[in-house]
């Protein structure tokens, strides 16, 4: 019975020191309001929160509309503007729920929930039909959007998109056990993000400056849930079926992927080239992050592509 005692005494006296030393790690110190305020981004109020937005070029343009990945926000893809405004489109850029500048909503990290967003920011917009340039997680989310609206997209382009779910690190994964997640989310998950993020490079003041602002991120309210939600929830889940459904629509879609990516298999976006009639391909080498630098260079076979579709 003493022995009991004891040891109960021992397991309380240690839950009450992980739950201080968790407390005291908590990094978020700021509300997305707070985060957004020198942004210069616009705010779209939408069902499920704020929405900031960038949006840029001639009234009567085409509309394309840039949707990041799973970590960097929108921030990191505004070297593609200046070249397809200069090709004559209307450009739209935007962070997700949980990312960037936008809200972190109590509403569930799904991928609905992003394409719900994407939906209602093109009607706030009232823009009733885009050109969609999806990165990563944002391939899925394009997807997605397209196998239930598809009648709101002209062409998809799709850069390393999220197929059939990403290679994550076993801190990650650990992120996803029940009652120990959080914990395991906060000291090992969300410190495996902000070092992939930093990955991202630092060869430019311009990358210097998104890397800076990635990690920024993580001190506003919420980012944390909603990024152990992201992993624990369907985000990453399978899109084959998605990408059927758009196939059989005869959508046009474009590729451009890395052979070596280590996060997203080439066999899995091949699998789901494998649906489409003519797709439009390009292959690289330089991992999940070989546009890096190259933005000017993607953006003119993105205006090739969007200008064909224009055509049709």
């Amino acid at each position: 019975m003493k022995f009991l005692v004891i040891l109960s005494t021992i397991i309380l006296l240690v839950a009450v020191i992980l739950t201080v030393v968790y407390q005291r790690a908590d990094r978020e110190t700021m509300t997305a309001a707070e985060f957004r305020a020198t942004s210069g981004y616009q705010q779209a109020s939408l069902s499920n929160g704020v929405t900031a937005y960038k949006i840029a070029g001639p009234d009567e343009g085409p509309v394309v509309i840039i949707v990041h990945g799973a970590t960097l926000g929108s921030m990191a893809y505004q070297a593609y503007v200046p070249p397809l405004v200069a090709a004559g489109y209307r450009v739209v850029t935007y962070d997700q729920y949980g990312r960037g500048f936008s809200d972190r909503p109590p509403a569930r990290f799904t991928i609905d929930l992003m394409r719900q967003q994407l939906l209602e920011l093109m009607d706030a917009l009232q823009v009733e039909k885009a050109h969609l340039f999806g990165i990563s997680l944002g391939g899925a989310v394009i997807a997605r959007f397209a196998a239930e609206h598809g009648e709101r997209v002209q062409s998809l382009a799709y850069q390393v998109p999220l197929i059939a779910g990403a290679t994550v690190s076993p801190a990650l994964v650990l992120s996803r056990l029940p009652l120990i997640g959080p914990m395991l989310a906060r000291f090992y998950a969300i410190p495996a993000i902000i070092a992939r993020g930093e990955s991202f490079g630092t060869d430019t003041q311009a990358a210097r400056d998104v890397v800076a602002h990635f990690k920024q991120q993580f001190l506003v309210q919420g980012t944390e849930r909603m990024m152990r939600q992201m992993l624990t929830g369907d985000a990453l889940s399978d899109r084959l079926p998605d990408h059927q459904k758009i196939a059989a629509s005869g959508m046009a879609a474009q590729f451009a992927y890395a052979l070596d990516d280590p996060e997203i298999a080439a066999s899995q976006v091949e699998q789901a080239l494998s649906y489409y009639e003519n797709p439009e391909v390009h292959q690289y080498t330089g991992g999940h992050f070989f546009s890096s630098g190259r933005a000017e260079e993607l953006s003119v076979k993105l205006d090739e592509f969007f200008k064909a579709q224009s055509k049709q």
